[in-house]
């Protein structure tokens, strides 16, 4: 059965600036200049954290700097993130709805990158076990739950979940799996057959059906939904879904897909569904 749930929308107020703002990056850039000269004023610890980190990513991920709020709202409190973090962590709003959505039990966070889902996880579940092969990673994301104070609730693991998967038994996998980098919005649909990694989609959810009676797939919003559905029908038997979109400040963001385990007697073809599109606005 395929279901498509309201929107999810999410409006973030915090640090709320104009951040289109141009004047953000360029503070940004002026931060690393004076990194690069060593001619810093002595200012708060938090403060030099934060420098530090401007001076230590591209240029390419300088957008995201202005963005830095909505990814952690304590970000001024020393997190830190690796350069591909800036572009794949789950904004905070949305990642408290998951957390809200999933409910109590152990969640399994498969590729749980600096930790941003893994943190809200902690604060809503019994207990959590988040996956990654990034040891870089792992040091960001033990950091980061440190700050927020959820670091007892969290099992760090560095390790490929392929290979780990088999050990692991919970009630929801959560699964964030690499999109590609930012190319991904570059292509009109993406197919998660041939442009999700480290292996394609299919493989991925079989693998988490194995594991627990739920499944969410945090995707890219411009995925085949029909996929989805095929999904569904590719274990035996088939698993429901319902698909929402998350939206954070009026964007469309991100697509979630909640996969659910069912009796034999509820479980619908997933052709035979018409159903509206569900979104969900932070």
């Amino acid at each position: 059965m395929v279901t498509f749930t309201d929107e999810a929308r999410h409006t973030d107020n915090i640090h709320h600036q104009n951040d289109s703002s141009m004047s953000e990056i360029s503070e940004m850039n002026q931060e690393i200049g004076r990194t690069k000269k060593k001619k810093r004023v002595r200012r708060s610890k938090s403060y030099h954290s934060c420098q530090d980190l401007a001076g230590n990513i591209s240029n390419d991920i300088a957008k995201y700097w202005a963005q830095r709020y909505s990814l952690f709202s304590l970000f001024d409190s020393g997190i830190k993130m690796d350069e591909e973090g800036w572009f794949s962590v789950t904004p905070e709003l949305i990642a408290k709805h998951h957390a809200s959505r999933v409910g109590a039990g152990i969640v399994i966070d498969c590729f749980t990158g600096v930790g941003g889902n893994a943190i809200h996880f902690a604060n809503k579940c019994r207990h959590v076990i988040a996956i990654d092969i990034d040891p870089q990673k792992i040091d960001c994301a033990q950091h980061n739950a440190t700050v927020y104070g959820v670091h007892d609730h969290i099992d760090f693991v560095r390790g490929d979940f392929i290979h780990v998967a088999p050990r692991l038994k919970g009630e929801t996998v959560f699964m964030s799996p690499p999109w590609g980098g930012p190319d991904y919005a570059k292509v009109d649909v993406y197919d998660i057959k041939t442009m999700l990694k480290p292996c394609d989609g299919y493989s991925l959810f079989k693998l988490g059906t194995s594991i627990a009676s739920r499944v969410v797939m945090f995707l890219p919003r411009n995925i085949d939904q029909n996929q989805l559905a095929d999904m569904c029908l590719s274990v035996d038997p088939p698993w429901a879904v319902e698909v929402e979109k998350n939206f954070l400040n009026g964007k469309l963001k991100a697509i979630t897909a909640y996969f659910e385990q069912q009796d034999g007697s509820d479980v619908q073809d997933a052709s035979d569904t018409n159903p509206q599109n569900p979104e969900y606005h932070a």
